[in-house]
């Protein structure tokens, strides 16, 4: 896989979707094949602020320094889950979180040893990180097309009955290789070219390349975790 692109998709009002659109735009366009579905979940913890004992230099005291960290589950990687620990320098808000990199990340084996570490920072750590959300893709669906292999899922907020949707996600990995000569001959530019060929509007952009790091999910982990953290 050369690279991804993430394409996420407000929803408007609390009782409409983009994702109807964009399935139609694609199986309209395109004759699809039909992969299986896909999930994806988050989790997201916000530390405690604790005020900075050194005063600046005009003598104000120092605006407390906020950390994010994540716990995600990608599709690619089912046997993992993922720790991505957001750096403290300049990230007040979660939206300015949402733009920079992510500094640690760590996997974990999924089952077991993820609910466990979810149970250790709730009971042991728990004056250190509070729980902000949870954050889930179920049942997406999954399309090949061609070199591409596009996945599109409506991003849910909260457990159980009570979930709020938050936005669409859609994933365009392309597999083939990479053209020559201007840059939507780049596998960047080729994924950009393709989802502006399906006239989707208001999609916020996201791009990571490889192959370095993609084996270990890292790099996938480091591209989620920015635009999940735009709906904390």
């Amino acid at each position: 896989m050369s690279a991804i692109g993430l394409y996420y998709l407000p929803t408007t009002s609390a009782d409409t979707s983009p994702l109807p659109d964009l399935i139609n735009r694609l199986t309209s366009r395109y004759n699809p094949s039909i992969l299986p579905p896909w999930t994806l979940r988050q989790r997201l913890f916000r530390s405690t602020p604790v005020p900075s004992a050194n005063p600046t230099t005009d003598g104000q005291v120092q605006k407390p320094s906020t950390r994010y960290l994540q716990i995600v589950s990608l599709p690619d990687h089912p046997q993992n889950s993922f720790v991505a620990i957001t750096p403290t320098e300049g990230a007040s808000t979660a939206e300015d979180t949402s733009t920079k990199s992510i500094a640690t990340v760590i996997s974990i084996p999924s089952g077991p040893s993820t609910d466990e570490f979810n149970q250790l920072l709730g009971s042991k750590f728990g004056p250190l990180w509070q729980s902000r959300q949870i954050l889930a893709v179920t049942d997406g669906s999954t399309y090949q097309i061609g070199d591409f292999r596009v996945r599109a899922g409506e991003l849910r907020q909260g457990i159980g009955g009570a979930q709020l949707v938050r936005g669409v996600i859609a994933e365009v990995a392309y597999m083939g290789q990479d053209g020559e000569g201007d840059a939507k001959g780049s596998a960047e530019g080729i994924i950009t070219a393709f989802w502006q060929e399906l006239g989707v509007q208001g999609a916020r952009e996201f791009m990571s390349t490889g192959p370095g790091g993609r084996d270990d999910g890292f790099e996938d982990v480091r591209l989620w975790c920015r635009v999940l953290m735009l709906k904390s």
